[in-house]
């Protein structure tokens, strides 16, 4: 029987019918998009012309009132996910908390009579990995500020690029500023009938996979990382002396009355449910099953998704999952490079500040995709208000689902305070001289970027050369398309800004909004290329044999602009995805690629294997095709 606290707003079945009803047939052969899934704003240009129809169709009035009104807004949150789902998501859960301790949730799309169904919520995981360890601080087992080597010795087999680095803290693995490779490629995906003792085995060996690695310099750059949160999930396991499923199950879901939320892949009473992927004639996807459970791995329902953050707001009177001072330290603005700008993380959750009533309101979350699962989470600690959602497609519409449920959390508050939260402003740029960059290329995790003067200048952003208009002391996107023949009026365009300036001795750019933070996309570096390449031998494709490689493919070739590109082929949720970097060329079998950020920065090695060319790459070895 469902606790009166756990209320359903409109019924799945109903749903489900009218979606069945409704649902097109689309020939099978129609290729899937380029999803960048380690970098969202690519989303934006990449579905441009869907995000402008989705704007101007769903739009909902900044004129209506929720305040004290919740059936008015429940109906209109049911509308926003209803836009999404009937036309590209096969099923998604939501949930909201509208600051009165209630749970609302339901679940829209094709849904199970039989057995409950959870959704994979990615990344959202490390919020509880951050939550368990500080527990394990409160239990005074280990600080936040320790080197992380004390727990993980094989840390010390990793060579720093330069002498004289600082150790890595566990704090630097929380903040995603530990100078280690983004993540560790080979051996990520599992087979999908992985069973609990070869997952376990996996995952415990992420540690040993450390040798031979090449870590940069702690604190110096934001470079959001899976490795880093699978070594803190061993981290946890080593100072518990318990398994990190069971750890999970009586320090947090036990706790929380989870019963329906596991780090692994079986749980009695409830099902993994299916995923699909495609750009309109959906296919089943094998089930994602990943070697860095603390990273990734939770799945869940919405109502555990409710209970687990009513459990977590308990920690403000010490009732909690944490303790009062664990709580605040958790939400707490942490210390970052200074390459960070506008970007305010916690542990590890995202701070992003809005405007309400003149007075300054934080929201917090995670996003979280382990394809073809994408999941959502924002909350308000103040006033106790949520708004959570995962779905099991991945597609054209998986592009909204972030975007809506900040409008969903924005609805729910003002219901609850009476005011519309506003993302703050951005502040006019004080800075005094040119706001023109160096001309040039300029590499960041979007890809390679072109940037050229001339009236007016342009800068090549992901397969588009925009115009850049000066606008607030730097540069605001005049984006063209039918040969420049047509521009795109749309607000989230015409909000974007760019800017350049000095970052140690580099010129870079950053591309940020009132919705994005400066810093938030990380940084375009430039670079000069040296027209220095390795043996003719080395370019070409390269291919692993690990069976459900993330990265299957790379290809090295000899750019005409004067440098090594290296394209990386990623196989994620049954779609491809491709990013090209540029890289230097550093002699004895090395290239770096160049930049600073996610999978940025780092080296590949060129080397034979039975007198046969081969890459090694992030874990893996790669033979020439």
């Amino acid at each position: 029987m469902k606790s009166k606290k756990e209320k359903k707003i409109h019924s799945i079945q109903t749903r489900k019918n009218q979606i069945q009803g409704i649902t097109p047939s689309y020939p099978s052969h129609i290729q899937s998009p380029i999803h960048d899934l380690y970098f969202p704003f690519r989303i934006l240009f990449v579905f441009l012309f869907f995000l402008l129809f989705q704007c101007q169709s769903n739009g909902e009035s900044k004129d209506n009132s929720y305040f004290q009104n919740k059936e008015k807004t429940k109906t209109e949150i049911q509308k926003k996910w209803e836009t999404l789902a009937p036309s590209g998501i096969k099923s998604l859960t939501y949930m909201v908390m509208m600051g009165d301790g209630e749970v609302y949730q339901s679940q829209i799309g094709v849904s199970s009579e039989a057995k409950i169904e959870r959704f994979k919520i990615g990344s959202i995981t490390k919020l509880f990995t951050g939550i368990a360890i500080l527990q394990l601080q409160e239990s005074g087992k280990l600080k936040l500020d320790d080197p992380a080597s004390k727990f993980l010795p094989e840390l010390n087999l990793v060579k720093p690029k330069q002498e004289g680095y600082r150790e890595i803290t566990i704090r630097d693995l929380l903040t995603h500023q530990s100078g280690l490779p983004s993540d560790l490629a080979n051996g990520f995906f599992l087979s999908p009938e992985a069973k609990e003792d070869e997952i376990y085995r996996s995952f415990r060996s992420l540690p040993k996979s450390l040798a031979g690695l090449e870590r940069n310099e702690p604190g110096k750059i934001h470079s959001y990382s899976n490795l880093s949160f699978g070594l803190l999930g061993n981290i946890i396991e080593r100072v518990s002396g318990a398994s990190i499923e069971s750890y999970f199950r009586i320090h947090i879901f036990e706790k929380a009355g989870m019963k329906h939320t596991t780090l692994l892949e079986e749980l009695a009473d409830s099902d993994l449910i299916t995923g699909y992927s495609g750009i309109f004639w959906k296919t089943k996807t094998i089930r994602p099953v990943i070697r860095d459970l603390t990273a990734g791995s939770i799945s869940t329902t919405a109502g555990d998704m409710g209970l687990f953050m009513k459990s977590f707001f308990q920690s403000k009177s010490n009732k909690g999952l944490l303790s009062a001072v664990s709580f605040d330290e958790f939400h707490k603005t942490q210390n970052g490079p200074f390459a960070n700008f506008e970007m305010k993380l916690g542990l590890p959750v995202m701070k992003t500040s809005y405007m309400a009533d003149g007075k300054t309101v934080w929201f917090y979350g995670h996003s979280g995709s382990l394809p073809p699962f994408f999941a959502d989470l924002l909350y308000d600690p103040e006033t106790e208000i949520v708004s959570f959602v995962a779905g099991n497609t991945l597609g054209l519409q998986t592009g909204g689902l972030k975007g809506t449920n900040t409008e969903v959390m924005e609805i729910v508050w003002e219901e609850k305070m009476g005011v519309r939260p506003e993302p703050i402003l951005l502040p006019v740029n004080a800075k005094k001289g040119s706001i023109y960059g160096e001309e040039g290329y300029y590499i960041s995790t979007m890809g390679i970027h072109e940037y050229k003067n001339g009236n007016p200048p342009t800068l090549s952003l992901m397969g588009f050369d925009v115009g850049l208009i000066p606008k607030e002391n730097r540069f605001g996107i005049d984006l063209r398309v039918f040969f420049g023949l047509i521009p795109i009026r749309d607000p989230k365009i015409e909000e974007m800004r760019i800017e350049f300036e000095t970052w140690e001795g580099n010129s870079i750019f950053t591309l940020y909004n009132k919705d994005l933070p400066k810093g938030v996309a990380g940084i375009g570096v430039k670079f000069t290329p040296n027209n220095r390449f390795p043996e003719e031998k080395y370019f070409g494709t390269f291919v692993t044999k690990e069976n459900y490689a993330i990265i299957p493919k790379l290809k090295l070739e000899k750019d005409k602009r004067g440098f090594p590109l290296l394209t990386i082929y990623y196989a994620l949720g049954g779609m491809e995805n491709t990013l090209q970097v540029p890289c230097e060329w550093e002699g004895e079998g090395t290239i770096r690629i160049l930049g600073y950020g996610r999978n940025l920065g780092e080296r590949f090695v060129l080397s034979e294997k039975d007198g046969k060319p081969v890459v090694l790459y992030s874990g893996g070895v790669y033979e020439k095709d």
